[in-house]
């Protein structure tokens, strides 16, 4: 069993991203690796926790989901925003590891998510946003890894729980 982590929000342990039902596939937000790949960012260690927790067995997760949207804004956001080596990492990263698994956003998604983006106005989410949580639905995959709190507005599980 791993141990626990001390990170900047506190003590991280391996059932904060622990979901309720066994899954073995969860998606992995921009944000979350922007604090993956960005040694820098206040959340890096918390998602380091999760990946020595997969690595040693102490989550289920076998595939981690990304689309080309999560990995434009996550390129893009490591680029402009730490350095352009930390975005060379990741996708580079993404192309070698078979941890990762991307997934094709059909057009349906994107006109489904599109429709939504206009209709759900109250919510200050971004488009990205409403593109990940749509294909979410289609794969039917529940769990995100992530540190936008605008999935909490989604019919969708975010990981690591905040509480527990």
């Amino acid at each position: 069993m791993a141990e626990q982590v001390e990170a900047s929000i506190g003590t991280v342990t391996a059932g904060q991203f622990r979901p309720g039902h066994v899954r073995h596939q969860v998606v992995v937000g921009p944000k979350f690796l922007y604090a993956l790949f960005n040694p820098r960012d206040q959340m890096h260690t918390v998602a380091r926790a999760f990946m020595t927790f997969v690595r040693d067995g102490d989550l289920p997760y076998r595939r981690l989901i990304v689309n080309d949207h999560i990995v434009d804004e996550a390129a893009t956001r490591l680029k402009k925003q730490a350095a352009l080596q930390n975005a060379i990492s990741f996708l580079t990263t993404l192309d070698e590891s078979t941890l990762y698994q991307s997934e094709s956003v059909s057009e349906d998604v994107f006109a489904d998510a599109t429709e939504l983006f206009i209709e759900w106005t109250d919510l200050d989410a971004s488009f990205t946003d409403f593109v990940v949580a749509t294909h979410m639905a289609t794969l039917e995959i529940d769990h995100i890894l992530t540190f936008d709190r605008h999935y909490d507005a989604f019919d969708v599980t975010t990981l690591p729980y905040l509480d527990q």
